[in-house]
């Protein structure tokens, strides 16, 4: 039985961009909640599914407080973080494996729903900055879900439904295997394709460089000197017709390409302003 932690988001960084980005994304088909501001210095949208969401996290351009973690890191994917019944718990297991993890942090974001004020409050889990080359990794235990999780940002005019993988690209895949299926509380799996570790739905995926140039071609993201990086995110999509008008309409904006493999089809999509690439899979 796999045990690893269920995904709960995943993380592109705009930095200064994030009105651009969210512009892009909702001309993709996404519905975008309003935009919601940490006071630790931070920006951001959510495109929420069944049960992850996608987060489109910046810097504010008004002279606000910068966050330092956001500053540090290059534009492109940049978090992978799970979904802990119990941060306090994670948190605790992780130092008895002697992981470099910080402090636990407590924090609330305002928003406004039907012209009421809400602060959405969450714990999260953190590794101390380095600890993975490729991006941020942490654990988000939400106590307030209801106020993420809200039908009318569900639905997305391009149909696509959720998060169904994220490929690491990197020079030492066995070792990083490791680590993040220790981040995951869960196990490495090797099969024919390379090394994975599966959680309930969404799975990261490993490649050397080759094999993601290979499988990707022009469309790859730019490793920007790094040994290990974040590649690409899976996507399920359930409407390929409304995916590839969004797309087709949004024409220099980004590069595209159809794919088959293995019995599947899907659409691979580069976002080079923004250093992404979504890579969505069709469920018929």
């Amino acid at each position: 039985m796999n045990s690893a932690l269920p995904l709960d988001h995943l993380v592109i960084n705009t930095r200064f961009g994030t009105d651009a980005a969210a512009r892009l994304f909702a001309a993709l088909g996404f519905t975008l909640t309003p935009q919601g501001r940490h006071a630790f210095g931070s920006v951001n949208h959510l495109m929420v599914f069944q049960d992850d969401y996608l987060e489109l996290i910046g810097l504010p351009t008004d002279g606000g407080t910068l966050r330092q973690e956001i500053l540090d890191n290059p534009t492109g994917i940049d978090g992978l973080v799970y979904k802990p019944a119990s941060a306090d718990a994670v948190h605790a297991a992780l130092t008895r494996a002697g992981a470099a993890v910080a402090p636990l942090h407590a924090f609330t974001r305002p928003l406004e729903l039907d012209g009421v004020q809400h602060e959405a409050s969450f714990r999260t889990v953190r590794y101390q900055p380095g600890a993975f080359e490729a991006g941020r990794v942490y654990y988000c235990q939400h106590l307030t879900p209801e106020l993420v999780w809200r039908p009318e940002w569900q639905s997305h005019a391009n149909g696509v439904r959720g998060l169904a993988g994220l490929t690491l690209v990197s020079a030492h895949p066995q070792a990083d295997a490791q680590a993040y299926a220790q981040a995951a509380f869960g196990q490495v799996h090797l099969d024919g394709r390379g090394f994975s570790i599966p959680s309930p739905g969404f799975s990261v995926d490993l490649l050397d460089a080759d094999a993601y140039a290979q499988r990707y071609g022009d469309l790859a993201c730019d490793a920007l000197g790094r040994d290990s990086f974040f590649g690409a995110i899976a996507l399920r999509a359930g409407n390929p017709d409304a995916l590839e008008r969004h797309v087709a309409a949004l024409g220099d904006d980004l590069r595209a390409r159809p794919w088959q493999c293995d019995g599947l089809s899907g659409l691979a999509v580069a976002l080079p302003g923004l250093n992404t690439l979504l890579d969505f899979v069709y469920e018929h």
